[in-house]
């Protein structure tokens, strides 16, 4: 039951990308089949006024967003796609786990993301708790 650290791509400073976001769609008469609304802003990354190493901004030069801010940790950010330039690794606290079900035949995943658990099993799924995440939480103590 080792864990993993995991890092996320933050664009660099003068890189030109195209990022794409989906955000749950919250008009009561929507006409979209899933639900969702995706957002896609080009540009030139630019240093974000947040002093978070996940936070970028993309100047874009429309408008009505001149310039707009991301989190790479978001799970609203779907996509960044390299245009010029690339990316730098930041790591996180995120940790992630392979745990064994008790009787061994199924593998569930563990995850610790900013502080807080989540197990892929049904257990978590309807309670929000399980003996999985507790024997990581006894591990990592």
């Amino acid at each position: 039951m080792d864990g993993c650290l995991m890092s996320v791509n933050v664009p660099k400073i003068g890189s030109r990308v195209r990022v794409t976001t989906m955000y749950p769609n919250t008009v009561v008469y929507r006409n979209s089949d899933n639900g969702y609304v995706t957002y896609t802003r080009e540009g030139v990354v630019v240093p974000s006024i947040f002093r978070d190493p996940f936070m970028f901004a993309v100047e874009t030069g429309a408008p009505d967003h001149p310039v707009s801010e991301f989190n790479a940790k978001s799970q609203h950010v779907v996509k960044i796609e390299y245009i010029v330039g690339g990316a730098q690794q930041v790591a996180t606290d995120n940790k992630a786990w392979k745990v064994k079900s008790t009787d061994g035949k199924k593998i569930y995943l563990v995850q610790r993301v900013n502080g807080k658990f989540s197990c892929t099993c049904t257990g978590f799924e309807f309670r929000k708790d399980c003996k999985h995440i507790g024997a990581v939480a006894k591990k990592v103590a």
